[in-house]
């Protein structure tokens, strides 16, 4: 007589292990697509400028960076300096939490920077989770937490060049788990690094101290030290701190963003000037709150469709994010209110902690199988609609760049392109002065001098003394590629190749390299290219580069 066939009944999984799934899978995928970005050339100049002012404090000169020199009021607005070596990025932005990331970079080189923003933002779902358990049902903080990795407001920022706002959730949702469980140590330090991410974070630091004073009384005189606090360290680095290292902030920064409020003066200012022009324009800072009414709306779907809209009327998420989404509300330009940028960063904490304290009283609301119906659904509409938006070009192995007219590179055609522009590349020395294209800097960006080409090719050392780039590194197929489709792209490959041809012309370079992977141009000062007897075939290549690319120029001003 046999024995009955054993049945084996899967084990439930809990809803911990299932929100470790998610986190683990938005992790590993985030992670991947970084990598591919910067393997395939679509990380871009930011990725290039971070990893080199953290690399730079290897060499004893932490946040010094040529990159961020061409960002600087004198070269970017004025037109009248060239990019100078011994520039500091402080002047731009305060940072000063980037250097814990130099042990990894000196480990990694650029392959660093992704693991550090894709875990500062995973860690972040990690510590909501928390949070939303200390007075949820484990299932809710499981649903909370995974819809903050469905947001399109989270996706957009991780797949982003490396930016320093990535430290947000987690300093954010650190304060607030050490405020529930009553942890000073945990509240302080997140409390005391957060305005040390970037100056601007201090104005959410104020946001949070705001909602301490009116929504949680034992807390009320640490929120009101933290406004203090916040204030202080807002008012010290842009006035007092920053404008040591340049004036970037007045002129550029802050003009950039909120110049209708200081058209008295010329549309520049401090800090101080810009909330003194606010205070006297009320009708305008309604004005600008109500419009665009279009993008207005758009963003606040993006920050609340994940959770499928059902905590928008706590006030507690209002309260938390009230500065700076009134800034990101009040501010001009279309990047203010765009949800794949890391500003999203700011508002993102506020939302999702402001869901898990409206869910404390309304738990019995999600056994109701409409509600989890309507969640689930709209949080998988938010994961769908980030990406096929193909945000910062990430899925572009998918995904078109480019419908009408069609821009596709296949995923073997991307590899094959980072794999040649890395054997391109490698004939550069280690040490040399570089000017190249944006798409080539992050892999070039572990040197003192590099330049983004064809904006810049000249700098000045710390003597003021003028010097050209020693290298020069071109790929007209690969602004060809996307010309059609974007001006940027079509504008600076014309550019770059007016200058190419007035430099060669002129005898300061001539042609080391050329070919479908690109041109790499040497400074006649440095010696003459290996292969004297092959000059002529490499003037050849180089025309009929530019002529791929004139014809692609051509077809487009049709």
């Amino acid at each position: 007589m046999s024995n009955p066939p054993i049945e084996f009944t899967p084990r439930p999984i809990s809803p911990r292990q299932r929100f470790l799934l998610g986190a683990g899978l938005f992790t590993a995928l985030a992670l991947a697509l970084q990598f591919w970005r910067i393997y395939t050339l679509t990380a871009t100049f930011d990725q290039g400028l971070f990893l080199q002012e953290i690399w730079s404090a290897l060499g004893g000169r932490p946040f010094e960076s040529t990159l961020a020199s061409e960002l600087s009021s004198p070269v970017l607005l004025d037109k009248t300096a060239l990019p100078t070596l011994g520039y500091l990025h402080l002047g731009q932005h305060f940072t000063p939490l980037l250097l814990l990331w130099v042990p990894l970079v000196a480990l990694l080189g650029p392959w660093s920077l992704p693991i550090v923003q894709i875990g500062l933002i995973s860690a972040g779902g990690l510590v909501l989770y928390e949070l939303a358990r200390c007075d949820l049902d484990e299932r809710i903080a499981c649903w909370i937490a995974l819809s903050y990795f469905a947001s399109g407001t989270v996706i957009g920022p991780s797949l982003e060049n490396f930016h320093d706002l990535c430290a947000v959730p987690v300093l954010v949702f650190s304060l607030l788990l050490g405020i529930r469980r009553s942890n000073r140590w945990l509240y302080g330090t997140a409390a005391l690094l957060l305005p040390l991410v970037r100056e601007d974070v201090g104005l959410l630091a104020f946001s949070l101290g705001l909602w301490m004073m009116l929504r949680q009384p034992r807390w009320r005189w640490a929120g009101v030290g933290l406004c203090l606090y916040a204030t202080a360290a807002v008012v010290l680095i842009t006035n007092t701190v920053q404008p040591l290292f340049g004036t970037e902030v007045s002129d550029r920064l802050l003009s950039a963003r909120f110049g209708h409020f200081l058209s008295d003066q010329g549309g520049k200012g401090s800090t101080l000037d810009l909330l003194q022009a606010m205070a006297l324009q009320p009708q305008r800072v309604v004005q600008e709150l109500l419009t665009p009414v279009g993008p207005t709306l758009q963003l606040l779907v993006a920050l609340w469709l994940p959770l499928g809209f059902l905590p928008i009327l706590g006030l507690d998420a209002w309260l938390l994010m009230a500065v700076p989404l009134f800034l990101a509300l009040a501010a001009q330009g279309v990047t203010a209110l765009s949800i794949n940028l890391r500003f999203m960063l700011y508002l993102v904490p506020g939302v999702f902690a402001g869901s898990v304290i409206w869910w404390r009283s309304r738990q019995a609301l999600f056994e109701q199988r409409w509600v989890r119906r309507l969640w689930q659904s709209c949080a998988v509409a938010s994961m769908v609609f980030a990406l096929i938006g193909n945000p910062h070009h990430s899925l572009s192995m998918l995904i078109p760049d480019s419908l009408n007219p069609w821009v596709y590179v296949s995923p073997w055609q991307q590899l094959q392109r980072g794999y040649q522009s890395r054997t391109l590349t490698r004939n550069i020395p280690k040490d040399a002065s570089v000017s190249a294209e944006t798409q080539l800097i992050p892999m070039l960006a572990e040197r003192r001098v590099l330049l983004r080409y064809p904006f810049n090719y000249r700098y000045t050392d710390e003597q003021g003394q003028a010097h050209d780039v020693e290298w020069i590194v071109l790929q007209p197929r690969f602004k060809a590629t996307y010309a059609p489709a974007f001006r940027r792209q079509a504008n600076t490959l014309e550019h770059g190749m007016n200058l190419t041809q007035h430099l060669l012309a002129s005898g300061s370079y001539e042609i080391a390299r050329c070919g479908p992977s690109g041109i790499l141009l040497k400074h006649s000062s440095t010696g003459r290219a290996d292969d004297q007897s092959g000059n002529a075939d490499l003037a050849q290549c180089l025309n009929q580069e530019f002529e791929r690319a004139q014809q692609v120029l051509n077809q487009r001003q049709r």
